[in-house]
């Protein structure tokens, strides 16, 4: 199979089309999502909250190792078979068996768990299953660059899972209704898909390398695994050293502060992976993707997250059923720890893309190592949570530098990379400034949100006239 549409359209084009149906669903998504977390929170208590916590840990690993797993040299490379398909296909089935054995183990460890939850622990196994087995079919369809379709099967399924949820939330526990709603979006979705993917011609390509697709999706698979790891050693620790009580704000601070993140960064990831791995030998090219992407992200993703962290006071006790608070303190750290590791995704999704996942793979085993060290020193000398959340930042920070400094080396002249650069940190500046001066004047919380918003686009305006034009316009380069 080998890629066709738009072939003979310049980069910036394609980039541009792929971005506006990637970011048409994500803002209908977002809707979605943002109405089920207030409602998660409204009618859950601390402990319900941690118990479901469990259940999400499961969907997001399912997400992150299997989604598109071993196919993903399909969207990485141009052209693939059947013999490649089908020997990516055994493994990915192979480790879903493994890791649907241990998951069930671990239930049968946590027995009490099981006994109290035993409904949610089994549509959690479901979940994963389906995730496994169907992520196959919107990898075709994103090698064939059909972001439209997907957009809209992501809509409709997201629809369901909406609908599901409210008109059940009233007769049935809460936990069991968001488990089946997930579920039933996920079934919906990749049915949808292997509907539409049976409709695209596939064409064979013999040249291509068996190993060389099972080597790079095998290393993207292990990095996948040990950055989930590595990226929910927080929800591990806070779990294992303070109980479900904490582990239930915490996680529903975590699930509002990486909202944005988890709507945005998929948007510019699959808009900008399948072209950037095109052009990753085309020294111009790539290094216009990466610089104008990054941007683009930079400017949509960051200014809201500062928006968001200026009016969290007043925006978490009027979406959460918040009483002691403690929503609102993990949400002022967790806040700053998404907004760091959105850009570090944003980089990561390009180095793949140019081919590093070997070497990501052992940064990622090493900062694995530091977490997993990090717990043990917590866990043995009971550190206040507040001063882990602020380690964790200095973390996140970390790695943010090592991979800048990587993706630098694929610029012909860094110069081009530090002027821009430098234009931005004075406008974040610009905008740090603004909302702490907004904040002396007390305003309530929707005249702060738009007094915000409006200073905020003016500075966007002064920096970045053609760029916001552009934006507006949904082009991202």
């Amino acid at each position: 199979m080998q890629i066709h549409a738009e072939s003979n359209q310049k980069p910036h084009s394609v980039l541009n089309h792929l971005f506006r149906w990637q970011f048409a669903g994500s803002i209908y998504l977002s809707a979605l999502q943002l109405i089920s977390l207030i409602i998660l929170g409204q009618f859950m208590g601390y402990k319900e909250m941690g118990i479901y916590t469990i259940f999400q840990i499961i969907f997001r690993f399912g997400m992150a190792v299997f989604d598109p797993g071993m196919f993903v040299s399909i969207i990485q490379k141009t052209g693939i078979n059947q013999k490649i398909i089908s020997k990516e296909r055994k493994i990915q089935f192979y480790l879903l068996g493994i890791c649907t054995l241990v998951i069930s183990s671990f239930y049968l460890w946590e027995h009490q768990y099981l006994q109290t939850n035993p409904w949610i622990a089994g549509v959690s196994i479901l979940l994963l299953l389906t995730i496994g087995l169907g992520s196959y079919y919107p990898t075709i369809l994103i090698h064939h660059l059909k972001q439209r379709q997907i957009s809209i099967i992501q809509m409709l399924s997201g629809s369901l899972e909406f609908i599901i949820i409210v008109s059940a939330i009233w007769f049935v526990e809460p936990i069991f209704v968001f488990s089946i709603g997930l579920l039933f979006r996920l079934i919906f979705f990749y049915a949808a898909c292997w509907v539409y993917s049976k409709r695209i011609p596939q064409k064979e390509n013999e040249d291509q390398s068996l190993n060389e697709h099972i080597s790079f999706s095998s290393y993207q698979v292990l990095n996948q695994g040990i950055s989930f790891v590595q990226g929910n050693f927080d929800t591990v620790l806070v779990g294992s050293v303070f109980g479900l009580i904490v582990l239930g704000p915490y996680n529903i601070a975590s699930e509002f502060s990486y909202l944005l993140f988890s709507k945005i960064n998929p948007v510019f990831n699959k808009a900008i992976f399948p072209l950037l791995a095109k052009y990753q030998s085309d020294q111009k090219h790539r290094q216009e993707i990466i610089r104008e992407s990054l941007l683009s992200h930079a400017l949509v993703c960051i200014t809201i997250y500062l928006i968001v962290y200026a009016n969290l006071k007043d925006l978490v006790p009027f979406l959460f059923k918040d009483p002691e608070l403690k929503i609102l303190m993990f949400s002022r750290f967790i806040v700053i720890m998404a907004m760091i590791r959105s850009v570090n995704n944003i980089v990561f999704n390009q180095l793949l893309a140019l081919g590093e996942s070997g070497r990501l793979l052992k940064w990622n085993i090493v900062v694995l190592i530091i977490n997993y060290l990090f717990i043990a020193i917590i866990y043995f000398t009971r550190t206040d949570i507040y001063q882990f959340l602020i380690i964790n930042i200095v973390l996140s920070f970390s790695v943010f530098i090592y991979t800048i400094q990587r993706l630098l080396l694929y610029y012909q002249e860094p110069s081009q990379f530090y002027k821009p650069l430098i234009k931005y940190s004075i406008f974040l500046l610009c905008c740090v400034l603004f909302l702490l001066c907004l904040s002396e004047l007390k305003l309530t919380l929707w005249y702060s949100f738009i007094s915000s918003f409006i200073g905020l686009a003016c500075l966007l305006y002064l920096f970045y006239k053609s760029k916001l034009m552009d934006l507006i316009r949904l082009r991202i380069m």
